[in-house]
């Protein structure tokens, strides 16, 4: 070929890393440039990409080549070896069999003694090409096994600690905490806690100089990034990097790996994994929040929740259940006033007394009810723990007992049906193998058994479930009572609070007694031990008197 002027193309990526020296960028190189003067071929350009996967040609410099390509600049393609070229025989086959020969272009692979020159007849070119994509797919495999035990065995793998964190220098898949970050870490789920909103708390810790986790990064590790970009506007918080905190289970002390996959082996884009695909390791370094504040948060993150004129979230946000049709009550707020006014049934507001009735309850009523009720249940616990405990458990063992006991019954009946259908399926196959009954009667059979046994099955793991949560009485209770000590003295309601003790606040409609008076009632289910129906102590089942005060509010829940 005459005015001959080559592209000398090498790649080395992470999963090359075993090649050793005799592969680097700079031997490759060195072997083709001395290849190019011994066979008098003129170099046009070296093209290097170096950290790039031999299965992605959307490489920079290998699109940098194609342009000169395109543009004339060289006619012939010269690499160490075919996997250097790249490790997808399909795509591989594409630009040497085709593209290249139709831009004239010749192409060179030096081990494999390849030369299009020659022509293209050569069996070695194809079968490598099948090789070297065989090979990445089975060290991708073997990489994937290695990450998971690794994650297993509760190494974290992560490129950099989370903020909070950084990589124990002992051990860099161990994390230990990071005193001032975990400190912003902890602030934050308490502002979250207390029912400050993303947008005011952005603005709180911008207004207090607290650096956002990137350039606090970049603070701590000056030389991990050189485009200045990243210091940019260090304490511009955003609501994206406070929901990433608060959903980060590292926080609790676990270790978790596979949030997220490549969505195809050739299409590396990530996309989010199933749960159920996830790794979690508990107990791997030392947690910067407790359980009992990250369900608070975690329940209050499922809420709807607005923020006011203040930026606050209304405290009882996604805890106040209308009796009859289980949607949330809605709140209302007077924007002159800037106070809230009360609650009323969402459903009712939006289709009407055909669907539900109003439920209305005043701000201050609920929040009166709540609040007394709170210090009752904690200074009954906290004078006389043993009484209020008995009180508990014997309120919770009647009730468990008996669901206990039907659970246990359908469980025998689910059971017995499930070994049943077993049989009958194993008989119609005999039957079938037999030629006692056609293959077409089998098939009309066999998939109402299979979709029966599989239903029951999902309801035998439903039903011990229940069993298991059924037994854990004392162990609720336990965890119970020091949550509601704390709340002994309290003179005011937060969202913390709340959240931190009750699951639902369900109201009924208000009634009207046959004095002609009106009372309302509100069922309290607290965490762990639940609604209690108790004469010992009626903490839960509470019927409030319904006077001009609260029938004025109720008024203001239903107009506002």
């Amino acid at each position: 070929m005459a005015n001959e002027t080559a592209a000398i193309y090498c790649r080395l990526s992470q999963d090359d890393g075993s090649v050793g020296e005799s592969g680097s960028i700079q031997t490759q190189k060195a072997l083709l440039t001395q290849y190019c003067n011994e066979n008098h071929i003129t170099i046009g350009a070296y093209y290097c990409d170096d950290g790039w996967s031999g299965t992605n040609f959307d490489r920079p410099d290998f699109k940098r080549m194609l342009d000169d390509i395109e543009a004339g600049s060289v006619n012939t393609v010269i690499v160490k070896d075919l996997s250097r070229f790249g490790r997808e025989y399909a795509q591989m086959g594409l630009y040497i069999e085709h593209y290249f020969e139709e831009k004239g272009v010749r192409f060179i692979s030096v081990a494999e003694n390849i030369d299009t020159k020659n022509g293209m007849d050569n069996l070695v070119l194809p079968f490598t090409n099948v090789i070297n994509s065989f090979y990445t797919r089975q060290s991708s495999s073997k990489t994937k096994a290695a990450h998971r035990a690794r994650a297993k065995a509760g190494m974290y793998l992560g490129g950099h600690a989370p903020f909070g964190y950084i990589k124990n220098p002992a051990d860099r898949h161990k994390l230990i905490v990071d005193p001032p970050a975990a400190d912003v870490v902890r602030e934050i789920f308490k502002m979250f806690a207390e029912g400050i909103g993303y947008v005011r708390m952005t603005k709180i810790l911008r207004e207090k100089g607290i650096l956002n986790p990137q350039a606090y990064f970049n603070q701590n590790n000056p030389d991990y990034y050189k485009n200045s970009d990243y210091w940019r506007k260090p304490f511009d918080w955003h609501a994206t990097s406070i929901r990433t905190i608060l959903k980060n289970q590292v926080y609790l002390g676990q270790t978790v790996f596979g949030k997220t996959k490549t969505k195809g082996f050739f299409d590396k884009k990530r996309i989010p994994a199933p749960e159920d695909e996830w790794i979690i390791v508990p107990g791997t370094h030392e947690a910067i929040i407790s359980q009992e504040l990250w369900d608070t948060v975690h329940q209050m993150m499922k809420a709807k929740r607005r923020e006011n004129a203040s930026g606050e979230v209304q405290p009882f946000a996604g805890l106040v259940k209308c009796a009859d049709c289980g949607s949330s009550l809605n709140v209302s707020y007077d924007k002159k006033k800037e106070r809230y006014t009360g609650f009323s049934c969402w459903v009712y507001k939006n289709y009407g007394k055909e669907r539900c009735t109003s439920h209305a309850i005043g701000w201050q009523t609920l929040n009166r009810l709540v609040l007394e009720d709170i210090r009752r249940n904690a200074a009954a616990s906290k004078l006389a723990t043993q009484k209020y405990m008995d009180m508990l458990i014997a309120a919770k063992t009647d009730k468990k007992k008996r669901e206990t006991e039907r659970c246990k019954r359908e469980l025998k009946a689910t059971d017995k049906r499930i070994g049943e259908l077993s049989k009958i399926l194993t008989k119609l196959y005999e039957d079938t193998a037999l030629e006692r009954i056609s293959e077409e009667r089998y098939q009309a059979m066999a998939p109402g058994y299979e979709r029966e046994q599989e239903l029951l099955k999902v309801q035998r793991e439903k039903l011990t479930a229940e069993i298991d949560r059924s037994e854990q009485v004392y162990e609720n209770i336990e965890r119970f009572l020091p949550i509601i000590w704390k709340y002994t003295d309290i003179t005011e309601l937060n969202a913390h609070i709340l959240n931190e003790l009750i699951e639902r606040i369900v109201v009924y409609e208000k009634t009207v007694n046959p004095d002609g008076s009106k009372s309302q009632r509100v069922d309290i289910h607290y965490k762990f031990i639940g609604y209690i129906d108790t004469n010992a102590w009626a903490n839960d089942r509470i019927w409030i008197p319904v006077g001009p005060e609260s029938d004025q509010e109720q008024k203001e829940a239903q107009t506002a």
